[in-house]
């Protein structure tokens, strides 16, 4: 007799939920992606379990790719309406470049303000 027993990746949409904030490029109070990726032990290709979850938000104007604590992630997985804490998560994948919030012009990530609309950036 023999098993076959295995561990593989994947990864599960978790939709869109609210963020407060994007500190990469300032935008306020959006709907983004929300990605939970996740190893899982499987026996005869039927998963058993699954273990080290990870949890990923990504802004929708920059691009930018943060990733939550597992509290939060956790806490947003449990609760579709839930909106997502910008002090719970940091960045781990950079834009090449900085949007305007306002008029979505492409901007010097260095600049306070929008050289386009004129609008403050945080």
């Amino acid at each position: 007799m023999f098993f076959i027993i295995g561990v593989s990746g994947g990864s599960k949409d978790l939709g869109t939920r609210r963020c407060r904030l994007f500190n990469c490029c300032g935008s306020a109070v959006t709907m983004a992606a929300v990605v939970c990726t996740f190893q899982q032990f499987t026996l005869f290709f039927i998963p058993i379990f699954r273990f080290g979850k990870r949890y990923f938000i990504t802004c929708p104007n920059c691009g930018t790719v943060y990733e939550m604590t597992k509290e939060e992630g956790k806490r947003i997985e449990k609760d579709y309406s839930a909106e997502v804490d910008p002090s719970q998560m940091y960045a781990v994948q950079g834009a090449s470049h900085k949007v305007c919030p306002n008029c979505r012009n492409a901007i010097d990530p260095n600049a306070r303000f929008c050289p386009n609309c004129g609008t403050r950036l945080f």
